[in-house]
């Protein structure tokens, strides 16, 4: 993996998720979509890189603490219904290749988050399977403790978790 830094470091319109794939597919900064500008147009342009790539956009893990946290009363007359694939476990991870073991994350933004305002700013980074942040694009996190509520959350803090595997299935 080649790390590759932020040069855009503000909220809404910085270009983390940009340096993860840049990162994540050993590319140059230039040579991957600038995504944060795609509006909904994101999507198909990561996919369509990880396509290009040998590689599969097959869904997402999500973190239920996270959604728990951002939605405290809707267990309170419902019973919470979960897509149970789809929600992170310490083990899931070592089901995924992921590009070579490792995976696109979101976490919360050490710098924009602010509970009191509800801001849940999200920011980019890549980890392995045992959920470790192994490169933060912004170069003022080299030496970052952690992240946001990750006491609460679990996981390192982590939110979500970008299924990017190998195409055909091929796992490691």
């Amino acid at each position: 993996m080649k790390k590759v830094y932020q040069r855009i470091i503000d909220p809404g319109i910085g270009d983390c998720m940009q340096c993860v794939i840049a990162s994540l597919f050993n590319m140059k900064y230039e040579d991957v979509p600038a995504f944060i500008t795609m509006k909904d147009g994101w999507f198909n342009a990561l996919y369509q890189l990880s396509q290009s790539k040998g590689y599969d956009y097959e869904g997402m893990l999500h973190n239920r603490n996270y959604n728990r946290l951002w939605h405290p009363t809707a267990s309170c007359f419902k019973k919470e219904e979960w897509h149970y694939p789809q929600i992170m476990t310490k083990k899931k991870l070592y089901k995924e290749s992921g590009v070579n073991g490792l995976f696109y994350a979101a976490v919360l933004s050490p710098k924009y988050f602010n509970f009191n305002e509800g801001k849940n700013v999200t920011h980019a980074v890549i980890i392995d399977r045992d959920y470790n942040i192994v490169h933060d694009p912004n170069p003022g996190y080299k030496n970052i403790l952690g992240y946001p509520l990750r006491e609460i959350l679990g996981y390192n803090g982590i939110i979500d978790v970008f299924l990017i595997n190998k195409l055909n299935n091929e796992k490691n």
